[in-house]
């Protein structure tokens, strides 16, 4: 009988995700997704420190919690932004900004001495400089385009630059994993032609490094949507983005590819109280009611006590 998809062979990695790791996540709107996914299991994550960052030069930075300068301030309209943070971090004062710019760096750094997973989503591989100086911004703030000029790394730039960055972690966190993808996200914004050129760039690089560094893993997210579900009925309304199925379909592979059994039941049990912390019911005051709160703490002060290692939040 025929198989109506296309299968998608997901090698089994070197190592595995337990709830005792931290995991640092940098990289594109889809890192949010997974970030959200261990984040609701309980997992200690970080999910991009600076914001939503796409090309490979920003999330290098990014990861490697890099100091932000202050003379990377800029001001439009009344508002001061940074080159290397995303739009959500402006502030009217430039003062607030620059505090807002430590703490983020502050937080990052502090993280990522612990951190013993590494999750880069890369997005695109068309980077943005500022024109006339030897620097690429993370976000162009919706500034004039005469301010930027535009260029596709090349597979061997991209490389290097993570690579660089990658060594550079690892010499500071010798035993750090470190887990590849590309977005599925489309950006169409510069032609379909052209989204399929920088992904492409992309996946090389990932496949460069994922055969020349230990511990180094691609994840096919972007294989899993564009391959193996391979329809718009997958997509949002804007077809650029994949839907909440396709997210969660692309979650539960990442879970059975990462996860021991022993991480998948403690999942499972997670779920189930959260579902049930989820039931509202028409009448709280009822003894049923009541009597089930009772046997759901219950469940939670057993779990805890199972897991003391876990800072569990139900919140």
């Amino acid at each position: 009988m025929s198989v109506f998809r296309t299968l998608i062979n997901i090698p089994t990695p070197s190592f595995q995700i337990h709830h005792q790791h931290q995991l640092l996540l940098v990289g594109s709107c889809f890192t949010k997704h997974i970030g959200t996914y261990l984040n609701r299991y309980q997992f200690s994550v970080l999910v991009n420190p600076y914001g939503i960052c796409y090309n490979p030069v920003s999330i290098a930075s990014a990861a490697k919690a890099q100091h932000l300068n202050e003379f990377d301030f800029i001001e439009n309209e009344g508002v001061w932004r940074h080159w290397d943070l995303h739009s959500e971090f402006a502030h009217q004062d430039l003062n607030s900004a620059k505090a807002t710019a430590q703490q983020l760096y502050q937080n990052a750094s502090s993280f990522l001495s612990k951190t013993d997973v590494l999750i880069l989503t890369l997005g695109t591989a068309e980077v943005f400089h500022l024109a006339n100086k030897n620097r690429i911004v993370a976000n162009c703030h919706k500034m004039p385009a005469k301010h930027f000029d535009r260029k596709r790394l090349s597979v061997s730039e991209t490389t290097d630059i993570l690579r660089s960055a990658l060594q550079e972690l690892r010499e500071k966190r010798p035993n750090l994993n470190i887990i590849l993808t590309v977005s599925p996200v489309r950006h169409l914004r510069m032609g379909a032609i052209e989204n399929q050129r920088s992904k492409s760039v992309l996946l090389l690089a990932c496949e460069e490094l994922s055969k020349s560094l230990p511990n180094t893993y691609y994840f096919p997210a972007y294989e899993l949507i564009m391959d193996d579900l391979r329809d718009y009925r997958f997509y949002k309304d804007d077809l650029l983005h994949p839907s909440d199925l396709a997210i969660e379909y692309v979650q539960t592979h990442f879970a059975q590819t990462f996860f021991p059994k022993e991480t998948i039941d403690l999942i499972y049990k997670i779920e189930k109280i959260r579902q049930a912390l989820q039931h509202r019911p028409f009448n709280p005051n009822t003894p049923q009611h009541i009597a089930f709160l009772e046997k759901v703490q219950t469940q939670i002060s057993a779990l805890e006590a199972d897991y003391p290692e876990i800072p569990f939040n139900w919140s």
